[in-house]
């Protein structure tokens, strides 16, 4: 998506102050990006159920070679990257070309240990839902003192 916006040239010509040109170009260059969908359309869902938790991250756009999962601990992070290119031509000339760049991390600490070894990660249209089952707490033990 390509914006040119424009203002008439009284209207910052006659301006008295010096930066005000910055001003505009600066906010008419941000208003005409369009938001990340990878970020901006990020949502996390946590529930508890019986000896697990349930784990429901919307990644819309990602694939499921653009997301990474670590567990450590209570800890459990979800990171997702993302390229992408486009490019508008004209015969052989290239009028725009764009490349982005998206990135997405949110790590987040559960109540109880989660066993990361039977933990299950699935990923099906743009969304992640992972289930991390609890560890066991430890148990306490008396020592027979010798």
């Amino acid at each position: 998506m390509f914006a040119l916006n424009t203002r008439p040239a009284a209207s910052v010509a006659g301006s008295r102050d010096p930066f005000s040109l910055m001003d505009s170009l600066f906010s008419d260059w941000l208003s005409a990006r369009p938001a990340s969908a990878l970020v901006s359309n990020a949502r996390i869902d946590v529930s508890e159920n019986n000896g697990s938790y349930e784990v429901r991250a919307e990644l819309p756009g990602a694939t499921k070679d653009d997301i990474s999962v670590e567990i450590e601990g209570v800890r459990v992070s979800i990171t997702a990257k993302r390229d992408s290119q486009s490019e508008k031509k004209d015969g052989e000339k290239v009028l725009y070309s764009e490349r982005t760049h998206e990135s997405y991390a949110r790590s987040f600490e559960l109540p109880q240990a989660v066993d990361s070894e039977t933990a299950v990660a699935k990923f099906e249209n743009g969304v992640l839902m992972l289930t991390l089952p609890k560890k066991n707490a430890p148990q306490s033990r008396k020592l027979a003192v010798q």
